[in-house]
């Protein structure tokens, strides 16, 4: 034997047509009750923005994080050639050089410096 289901056509036809009227109407969230559950609900909605918010801020530190890292990236190869630039001033020959074309009277020692008693 077959199981027979008792289904009233006409009673599951009549409340389709009352869900698309209370939908009409906009009272159907008053009908499922939905009025219980609205503290719940604006909980839900601050605990959301708050997730929203907190997301943004992290995107814009990321952001600050990635663009810092490039600028110390560009200041690292701009401190590598100032010091390769000042351990080349660093050298007696290269200082003396620059004194000549300074026109300075100023020249190395030529014997090595008296000590003192």
């Amino acid at each position: 034997m077959g199981l027979r289901l008792n289904i009233s056509w006409k009673k599951i036809g009549h409340a389709v047509k009352e869900f698309f009227i209370s939908l009409a109407r906009g009272d159907l969230l008053t009908r499922l009750r939905v009025d219980r559950a609205l503290p719940y609900i604006l909980y839900l909605f601050f605990l959301g923005c708050i997730s929203i918010w907190l997301s943004y801020h992290a995107e814009q530190t990321m952001l600050k994080v990635q663009k810092n890292n490039e600028i110390i990236r560009t200041l690292k190869i701009y401190n590598a050639q100032k010091t390769y630039e000042l351990v080349g001033l660093d050298r007696i020959a290269t200082v003396e050089k620059m004194l000549e074309d300074a026109g300075s009277k100023v020249k190395a020692p030529e014997k090595p410096a008296d000590i003192l008693k």
